[in-house]
């Protein structure tokens, strides 16, 4: 029988040999020695006996023998071979009495290369084997500067406190993700039940994924284990039975296409109205009326945020009249998120609202309960496809606030006041210090944050001599405090100067026209592999400005012609050269930054007197949202 098997196994080898040769691939066994030229001058850290994985061992440490295998380590030598008995006698070996002579195997950039025991490695895949003991060797890699070495300092930190080998990511920061997704701190050794629990809730997932999706989708399970746990939870996935994974893995294959496909999200200027056609008009019937429902984690009465989002639903309710029913939840938790939304698509609504991005989470996992929800969030950058973002462009006005701002100024220095180190915060500041700087070339924008326990940003700059300031947009209803927008201060007397208007009324329109016609579905299969997120601007009147009577004649010209010439496209704000605060170009001359370069700076432009605070320096409701949203400065330890 053994025989049998031999020649079984070099057929496909001979079979894959001549595939790879017909597409001018090398068809034999990869050789450490020849892809890495150092190799005897590098590190090594012996492991000891190890497990692993024989899907993880790529080929043979040297040249050897190396044409004895094809890829995969399938047999390719004669059947009358003294190779070829001495693999059947080794098959008969293992299939009576198990492996008992461990491989020996270097590591490089966690996949193995054989230095003893290639043919223990092609029997064992032969008989479908998933592990084999080896001594391992770990050749560690030079310093260079690129993501797989960095996703590889990250594997050996991981090591470190697992002594897991099988966890592969292939993007960086991915094992920073899983430590939170599992509630484990990098450095803390993880005990005997630990690592129990997450490997057999692995391998169950593994089994799932692999019957799912298996060869469907370019996606390795490890990879696919973090947009699992995102959604699901890891506390409610580890007595979970393969078929219940396999049932979760359906309800969001999208997300997996999405994150195979790698690709920018959609930023949409504007939803898509369009018109149904015959077909789809019969098959797929519009609404005649859409349920909408709001979700506020704050009250409008005491957050400014929540009361935009108040007059933009009233305005959809103007706008459609009888067509659109609205309702809206206030002061929603965290905690309580999940449940207010499943309560809204039990009580029939067609579309769900959540306006802030601490409600990510909970909608991503509602979408996976009730596949084909139309469930939106207000955040940036959110990468689901189930779950669509939205937000609007306000860097634009704040181009605006900024050259007005420097043209009141008696200083060269102006206060700029933020909350959040998140996705599109810094777009807005470097915009207004970019508008500063269009009208006064020495300004200098003095960041302050509000989001600092034990720290009063006004202060701050009061102390600086600094009076023209911009705060957060909008005052709660209820605060009788003038100090937000565009203001002047002295002496305790604040006079407001300008302000931006976020007009979430004209999003909320067009999205829920685009249901109306039909068009929501078209752009959903147009865009089948991306997240989606909808960033509307002044082009469609979202975004607009109230200025005070107070500005003199010229500014208000100015403040005219930039509105007019950013809202019809022909004036960029972010166009180079733009440096950052260490002199660094990032916007060479003459270049317009896109859209998702703007969402995604994480940077400061050279004329900002301030730097971004990390994670652990800020409040505990920033420290919330900057864990979801939080640019890459901010989260970094």
């Amino acid at each position: 029988m053994s025989m049998e098997d031999y020649i079984a196994a070099r057929k496909e080898g001979i079979k894959q040999l001549h595939a790879l040769e017909s597409r001018g691939q090398d068809p034999y066994l990869p050789v450490l020695a020849e892809l890495v030229p150092k190799l005897n001058q590098m590190a090594q850290v012996p492991l000891g006996l190890v497990q692993i994985g024989l899907d993880q061992i790529e080929g043979t440490a040297t040249k050897g023998r190396t044409t004895a295998f094809a890829r995969g380590f399938l047999p390719l030598l004669e059947q009358d071979s003294e190779f070829a008995t001495k693999w059947s006698i080794l098959y008969d070996g293992i299939v009576e009495d198990g492996l008992r002579q461990p491989i020996v195997a270097l590591e490089y950039y966690n996949r193995f290369y054989i230095v003893e025991g290639n043919k223990r490695v092609s029997v064992m895949r032969r008989l479908d084997a998933v592990n084999i003991e080896a001594n391992v060797t770990r050749v560690l890699p030079e310093a260079e500067d690129s993501e797989r070495y960095r996703v590889y300092q990250e594997f050996l930190s991981f090591y470190a406190d697992t002594k897991l080998n099988f966890i592969v990511f292939s993007r960086e920061g991915s094992y920073e993700r899983l430590y939170k997704l599992i509630g484990k701190t990098p450095g803390e050794k993880w005990t005997p039940e630990d690592l129990f629990d997450f490997q057999s809730c692995f391998y169950r997932f593994q089994q799932a994924y692999a019957a799912r999706l298996g060869g469907e989708i370019p996606m390795s399970a490890c990879d696919a284990l973090l947009i699992y746990l995102e959604v699901f939870g890891y506390n409610n996935s580890v007595e979970k039975t393969p078929n219940e994974f396999e049932q979760d893995i359906e309800h969001i294959r999208s997300e997996f296409v999405v994150a195979a496909a790698n690709k920018p999200a959609a930023l949409l200027s504007q939803p898509t109205e369009g018109k149904p056609g015959f077909l789809q008009s019969v098959w797929h019937r519009p609404p005649q009326k859409v349920r909408c429902a709001f979700l506020y984690n704050r009250s409008p009465q005491d957050s400014g945020w929540s009361y935009w989002h108040e007059l933009g639903r009233k305005a959809l309710e103007d706008t459609f009249g009888s067509r659109v029913e609205t309702v809206c939840r206030e002061n929603v938790s965290q905690a309580d998120a999940e449940s207010a939304i499943d309560q809204f698509i039990a009580d029939g609504y067609d579309v769900v609202f959540a306006a802030s991005p601490v409600f990510l989470e909970a909608c991503v996992r509602q979408c996976a309960a009730h596949p084909g929800a139309k469930i939106l969030n207000c955040s940036v950058l959110a990468s689901y496809h189930n779950v669509r973002s939205y937000y609007l462009r306000v860097y634009e006005a704040k181009f605006i606030l900024g050259a007005i701002a420097a043209s009141l100024s008696e200083t060269d220095e102006i206060g700029y006041i933020a909350d959040y180190p998140i996705y599109g915060t810094p777009a807005s500041i470097n915009a207004f210090a970019l508008g500063a700087q269009l009208v006064n070339p020495r300004a200098k924008i003095v960041l302050e944050w509000s989001t600092l326990p034990g720290h009063s940003p006004e202060a701050a700059l009061a102390a600086r001599g600094v009076h023209i300031i911009s705060s957060r947009d909008i005052s709660a209803p209820h605060l009788e405090s003038r100090a937000f927008g565009l203001y002047h201060e002295q002496d305790g007397v604040i006079s407001n100067l300008a302000m931006p208007v976020w007009g979430w009324g004209k999003l909320y329109e067009g999205i829920v026209r685009s249901i109306l016609t039909g068009a929501w579905n078209d752009e959903g299969e147009h865009n089948a592999d991306r997240a989606m997120n909808y960033y509307m601007g002044m082009s469609t009147d979202a975004i607009d400005l109230i200025c005070s009577q107070r500005l003199p004649t010229r500014t208000r010209r100015l403040v005219d012609l930039l509105h007019e010439r950013i809202r019809a496209g022909a004036f960029l704000p972010f166009v180079g050269p733009i440096a950052d605060q260490s002199g660094q170009i990032r916007v060479e001359a003459d270049v317009a930054l896109t859209p998702q370069e703007i969402i995604r700076m994480d940077y400061l432009a050279d004329n900002i007197v301030g730097r971004i605070p990390s994670m652990d320096e800020l409040n505990d409701v920033a420290k919330g949202l900057v864990s979801l949203q939080g640019i890459r400065a901010a989260t970094k330890e």
